[in-house]
């Protein structure tokens, strides 16, 4: 069902700001080359470079100043490589990103970087060129160094913040998609961080339907805390299901503590309604006065839970006796949710079950129930199972939660 939600409400800020550099190792030096025979450099090239080489070594903010009479000796494949080396450390050393950017653009066009270390400066060069704003260079820089780099998880990451600072939003989640599918081929654990972000993206930029999708990313990501909670704000918020399907989402925040807002507790009332359901909205109404989300003076949570304490013994005693008669597989059903609420995971198992055998109409809505009552009896291998049989295509996405929770639990 869904309904609105303020995305500036949303903890889903989570940008990258300015990236952290890798480092590079030193080029091979001047004096070197030359004892060896190696290199073209000019003679007025090697009167700048020598005594600068020198100064940067001994004093960097003095060095800056000359530095643009070196840049336009620069000519030769090894001037520029040369030069440009010098030219990044003192940019390095002086914390002057342009003048590292200068530097490393000049090395990299001497085409003489050394094999081995090609893949960390355009790494490098791509990280500057985000600093900097230049985005389309950045991503230049940066695709050079995922193809040297293929399984480096920072690379993707920083490809995605080029498109979203240039507000390519769809470009930006399916580069982030990209760098997930490296991870995993690369055998890593999936990030709640890419994850999240992925989230943030969709969320905050009106692409819900991606939003969504994101969110059960998150929870099946093994979140930390407070990503699950936005997760679920999100899905509670935007999600495609029917009554009933939420329902069984809201069982879930539950379970999960993600019921942070007075809004999910009024949906989830509204979705188990006391008269057929007591001993869960009972529990539902004092958990959210416990946790202070409800005020007790709240008439839709004050009037449900009276309801809910005047219906709790009849409704367990009617449950009691409906499970021992001999019931039709939609009967089962209906008994086997109630059971739920009052925490009858085994009973509520049987009767998922019997509802099972007895071909029920909406075999995947049983087949969630069934799992609900497993993972609840901590029967975590069989809930897992049983939320696999989930085939339809708006219950199998909620059975993914369910899996994922399932998964949290297990550790």
């Amino acid at each position: 069902m869904k309904r609105s939600f303020s995305r500036a409400a949303m903890v889903v800020a989570l940008s990258l700001g300015s990236v952290g550099m890798v480092g590079l190792a030193a080029t091979p030096a001047l004096a070197a080359k030359k004892k060896s025979g190696g290199g073209e450099y000019s003679a007025e090239f090697i009167k700048v470079y020598q005594p600068l080489s020198e100064k940067a070594a001994a004093d960097p903010a003095s060095a800056k100043a000359e530095v643009p009479a070196l840049a336009a000796l620069l000519s030769s494949a090894d001037e520029k490589l040369a030069g440009g080396q010098v030219i990044y450390n003192i940019g390095t050393k002086t914390t002057d990103a342009a003048m590292q950017y200068q530097g490393i653009k000049l090395m990299i066009d001497s085409a003489k970087v050394p094999a081995e270390q090609q893949g960390n400066v355009y790494l490098a060069a791509g990280q500057l060129a985000y600093n900097l704003k230049d985005y389309p260079g950045a991503r230049g820089y940066l695709q050079q160094a995922a193809t040297l780099l293929p399984n480096d998880p920072q690379i993707p990451v920083v490809l995605t913040e080029t498109y979203v600072q240039e507000k390519n939003f769809a470009q930006a989640l399916s580069m982030l998609e990209q760098g997930i599918k490296v991870r995993a081929a690369a055998g890593q654990p999936a990030s709640d961080a890419d994850a999240f972000r992925g989230l943030a993206i969709a969320a905050n930029n009106g692409l819900n339907d991606q939003a969504a999708l994101w969110a059960v990313r998150v929870l099946e990501s093994k979140p930390r805390a407070e990503y699950r909670t936005e997760a679920f704000k999100v899905l509670s918020a935007l999600s495609r299901f029917g009554k009933e399907e939420e329902l069984d989402l809201l069982r879930l925040m539950y379970r999960a503590d993600a019921l942070s807002m007075p809004q999910q507790y009024s949906a989830y009332l509204q979705a188990a309604d006391a008269r057929r359901r007591p001993a869960e909205v009972k529990a539902l109404v004092e958990k959210g006065i416990a946790a202070g989300v409800l005020k007790s003076s709240n008439s839709l949570a004050s009037d449900e839970l009276t309801l809910a304490k005047s219906r709790y013994d009849t409704v367990l005693k009617e449950l009691t006796a409906d499970s021992k008669a001999s019931l039709d597989a939609s009967a089962a059903m209906a008994v086997g949710d109630t059971f739920l609420g009052y925490g009858k995971g085994a009973d509520a198992e049987a009767m998922y079950r019997k509802a099972l055998a007895g071909n029920v109409a909406d075999k995947d809505r049983a087949l969630t129930g069934l799992g609900i009552a497993l993972a609840d009896q901590g029967k975590f291998d069989e809930a897992k199972a049983t939320f696999s049989q989930v085939s339809g295509p708006t219950r199998s996405q909620l059975a993914r939660l369910w899996i994922a929770y399932v998964n949290d639990k297990v550790g």
